[in-house]
């Protein structure tokens, strides 16, 4: 048996024992997912094992295969010597995105699940591996759940030139601040002041010791002062001369539209509602004063 011979015997069982180990990491993974996934366990758990089981497979396949190869990858650096300039600048891309991914794991910035916003991408993080992070993009301006229905794959080589902000924090509550723009017809804008605080108010009961809990818990885990959980009302003009009504409240991500509809209905009621004109025509001073 010459050593061509011996060599192609040798190649045949590397190539082999290659196609067996890919195929066992992809069987076992695809078992362990479908488990994981028929469980009662919280979305976002089912998420982080499934997370866990594709990135340690592939862990797995990649030292497998290296450990099978690594005869022949030596012989194979050792005749590519002339050529790795080259192939360090074909594969400088892949190098940042691995790097940025040891990074982030290193820094903990976000984990499976979290709301991050990543330069000017935002979104929930859905699944990270070594080489990019994919996330269910979500409407920064939108409420409730504010999911888009798109899937932005973002690489980690962005980690080093673009912040990353984790808001996960703000995920459940968030200070949400809408304002109401309505033409003067003479009255006085502060009259609705009282009334429009005392309503808001009404609407945040229920949830007002959670909010404040959860804002406490906020401060303390961040290390900052946030503004409190009291509803602020603000009242100024437009550049048209227009009264305009700011209201800011800390509340539920997803009741935040339906109390800014109350809130705005309320503002209308107290203007337009039975005997507003004379609710209104109080508030003004009397002639001659």
């Amino acid at each position: 048996m010459n050593s061509e011979t011996l060599r192609q015997l040798l190649l045949d069982s590397q190539l082999a024992w290659s196609l067996a180990l890919i195929a066992s990491v992809i069987l076992v993974r695809y078992l362990l997912t479908h488990a994981f996934r028929k469980t009662s366990w919280p979305r976002q758990d089912i998420r982080r094992r499934v997370h866990m089981v594709h990135n340690f497979g592939n862990l797995i396949m990649v030292i497998g295969l290296f450990a099978i190869w690594v005869s022949e990858l030596r012989n194979f650096a050792l005749s590519i010597a002339a050529f790795s300039v080259a192939i360090v600048i074909a594969l400088r891309d892949v190098v940042q995105c691995l790097v940025g991914g040891i990074y982030q794991a290193g820094m903990r910035s976000f984990t499976i699940g979290d709301w991050v916003k990543i330069g000017e991408q935002f979104g929930e993080v859905i699944d990270n591996n070594w080489l990019s992070t994919t996330l269910l993009e979500i409407d920064p301006h939108g409420l409730g759940n504010g999911y888009t229905g798109t899937t932005l794959y973002v690489p980690n080589s962005v980690f080093f030139s673009q912040p990353v902000k984790n808001l996960n924090f703000m995920r459940r509550y968030i200070e949400h601040t809408f304002s109401i723009v309505r033409e003067n017809k003479g009255e006085n804008p502060f009259a609705i002041k009282a009334f429009i605080t005392q309503r808001v108010l009404e609407h945040c009961e229920s949830f007002k010791d959670v909010a404040e809990r959860y804002c406490k818990l906020i401060e303390s885990r961040m290390g900052v002062d946030l503004a409190g959980t009291e509803p602020k009302i603000k009242i100024t003009t437009s550049e048209l001369g227009h009264d305009v009504v700011t209201i800011t409240l800390f509340c539920p991500r997803e009741d935040a539209t339906d109390i800014e509809q109350k809130v705005t209905e309320d503002f209308y009621r107290f203007w337009y509602g039975p005997k507003a004109t004379d609710t209104a025509s109080s508030t003004l001073p009397a002639a001659g004063v």
